[in-house]
């Protein structure tokens, strides 16, 4: 059994990767690069929803506008580019919008070749803050500062009530970005079986230690009673928010934390991960092909086949929980989960990644021959009629207005075939004005069953993580971009440390921790480590008065 030591001094964590996006704005990123075209959409929406804008005096000023490509259009309802919502935003924006399809799931790659082409749209959306700020640092982004003043009204005030996104939004002292303001919210989370808690007489774990031991329980305890050795115990998922680490799998590059004021690279925190994963390996309580189930298929399988005990994910507060649970539930009617607090490590209790309630999601081209309109299109975008059109459809077609002051749908099925695809097209609402009419709780209804039970784990995730008392999973919003050359070396030094880490959990007695990460640091030495060490540090030292600390974010907690 592996022993709880002292708390660790105080540490805090950098994270170079984007927290995901809260699911009532996204859907979960799929789908391939297909943007081939199909027929338009069935039905145009009517413009007597939100946000119509004024009739212009002659043309509309054109303008090119990036889309997440998910392919995830149902059919029928046209494509990313041509579908009920580009219709309504041609018809009621102030400009003319023309989409340019980016693939989700490898949008740099594409935005690289646009950029080199010459053919960038006039105005990008993108996740990745540490991409944006590397097309700042080329100089393919203006500064926003003087567009703002001249050619907005509704961004602008937005800007000039929030400091946060002032702070958020500047780049090398200049405002390169715009930001917005979504709900703080759960995201990532652990579920375990209560019932086979209560069959075994075990109490919810609390520390790294019981979390094995109830991991071990439910593995050889025969917890489900079928007098059979079929479930298993845990998987690593989540296992390294216990660190206070990013639970990005085949990124072990990520692991630097505030030392004495200054940003250092932490190797005893992968350790004591790398130490927790092996105890867990070898004591059978995941699967021996852990490593092969890369994206967590196959334990979201055994979880949902009432073969595993313990399990993690994202998407609380969104549909993605929601369809797990609910398919747990029809597969196992009689299964009983609660969702447990990340155990505490020897270096404290800490949360997963959550739903940052700030976040900067678009920027415009250097090219753009038009700024003015662009901005304009911005303010649009920005309006809560737009938003509320956009995130909730048509009053009296897609929604009926609640008790509560919310839009109720109508009709789900209807609204998952016409809304569920155009959550990129408002990537700038600002949701989290919106207060519970935005959280993905007033789309449940109580008086079923299914999503009370629903709604009291939504509740026990924000009792156990939106909370002070742990911090999150990092401690700032800070991801500088990286020089070419250092990039690339990153790139290269994850696939080393990946397997370096892998062999020492898999490789049995004479694969020790101790030394997997001697290797990994004379690696990360060999491949020029020491030189992206040196970048973050100074750029932490260069930047720390404008770096956001996470523990501003509870303040945007919904009471």
């Amino acid at each position: 059994m592996m022993k709880s030591k002292s708390k660790a001094k105080q540490t805090i964590q950098l994270s170079f990767s984007l927290l995901l996006a809260s699911s009532l704005v996204l859907s979960a990123c799929s789908g391939s690069n297909t943007n081939k075209e199909t027929s338009g959409a069935t039905n145009q929406p009517s413009t007597n929803g939100g946000g119509t804008a004024e009739p212009s005096k002659g043309p509309k000023p054109k303008i090119t506008v990036s889309v997440y490509d998910r392919n995830n259009v149902p059919e029928g309802e046209g494509t990313i580019t041509d579908n009920r919502w580009t219709k309504w935003i041609q018809e009621n924006a102030p400009v003319d919008v023309e989409f340019v399809p980016i693939p989700r799931t490898n949008s740099q790659e594409r935005w690289n070749v646009l950029f080199a082409s010459g053919e960038a749209p006039d105005l990008i959306f993108e996740f990745s803050n540490a991409f944006m700020r590397e097309i700042a640092d080329k100089g393919q982004l203006i500064p926003l500062d003087e567009v703002i003043e001249k050619h907005s009204t509704t961004y602008k005030k937005f800007l000039e009530e929030n400091e946060i996104i002032q702070k958020l939004t500047k780049h090398n002292g200049e405002t390169y970005f715009f930001g917005r303001q979504i709900p703080m919210t759960t995201n990532h989370f652990l579920l375990i079986r209560k019932d086979w808690l209560d069959k075994l007489n075990l109490q919810a774990p609390t520390t790294t230690d019981e979390f094995l031991e109830v991991a071990k329980a439910f593995t050889t305890g025969d917890p489900d009673g079928n007098g059979q050795n079929d479930t298993l115990g845990a998987t690593f998922q989540a296992v390294d928010f216990f660190y206070q680490l990013n639970n990005i799998p085949g990124d072990p590059v990520n692991a630097y934390f505030l030392e004495g004021g200054e940003l250092k690279r932490s190797w005893d925190r992968p350790q004591a991960v790398l130490e927790f994963k092996k105890a867990m390996y070898e004591a059978g309580v995941v699967d021996k092909d852990i490593f092969a189930d890369q994206n967590g298929a196959k334990a979201q399988q055994d979880w949902l086949n009432g073969k595993l005990g313990i399990w993690g994910m994202g998407g609380l507060e969104g549909g993605g929980g929601y369809n797990a649970y609910e398919t747990l539930m029809t597969n196992n009617p009689n299964a009983e989960v609660m969702i447990v607090p990340m155990p505490a490590s020897e270096f404290g209790t800490f949360a997963p990644a959550g739903g940052t309630p700030v976040q900067f999601t678009a920027a415009i081209n250097a090219t753009a021959k038009d700024p003015a309109a662009v901005m304009a299109y911005i303010d649009w975008l920005s309006s809560e009629e737009v938003a509320k059109t956009l995130m909730f459809g048509i009053e009296g077609e897609h929604y009926k207005m609640g008790e509560n002051g919310c839009p109720k749908p109508i009709d789900p099925a209807k609204n998952k075939q016409e809304l569920s695809y155009n959550g990129d097209m408002y990537m700038l609402a600002n949701t989290g004005l919106m207060g519970e009419c935005a959280e993905f709780s007033n789309q449940l209804d109580p008086s079923k069953p299914l999503d009370q039970a629903y709604l009291d784990l939504i509740a026990q995730g924000r009792e156990a993580y939106l909370s002070p008392d742990r911090p999150l999973w990092k401690e700032m919003e800070f991801s500088p971009s990286l020089p070419a050359d250092m990039l690339v070396t990153t790139n290269t030094i994850k696939n080393t440390l990946t397997n370096i880490y892998t062999k020492a959990i898999v490789g049995g007695p004479s694969e020790t921790v101790e030394k997997a990460i001697g290797e990994a640091k004379a690696a990360w030495e060999q491949a020029g480590g020491a030189k992206i060490d040196e970048f973050y540090a100074k750029s932490y030292a260069d930047n720390k008065d404008n770096i956001i600390h996470t523990d501003e974010y509870f303040k945007y907690i919904r009471k």
